[in-house]
């Protein structure tokens, strides 16, 4: 059975026009959103990212039939800041 690893982003939260709250992911640029709290701001933001990564997932009619194709894993190996 294939093991699972918990992916960790950083967020950021900055207020913006009329007391809202902007959140953005810093290592995936175009995942960002705004809500009228931090909490809300939060939520929406993990639902981006979510739709952002599984959109990745889906099958591109496309590509049906092209190729050989295989399942390939890679490890994710955390490093130190610099």
């Amino acid at each position: 059975m294939p093991s699972v690893n918990d992916l960790s982003y950083t967020a950021v939260y900055e207020e913006v026009d009329d007391g809202w709250t902007q959140g953005r992911i810093v290592e995936i640029p175009g995942v960002i959103t705004a809500a009228a709290s931090r909490d809300e701001a939060r939520d929406l933001l993990r639902d981006a990212l979510r739709e952002y990564l599984a959109s990745f997932m889906e099958n591109d009619p496309a590509l049906a039939g092209s190729g050989d194709r295989e399942q390939l894993r890679v490890k994710l190996v955390a490093r130190g800041e610099h």
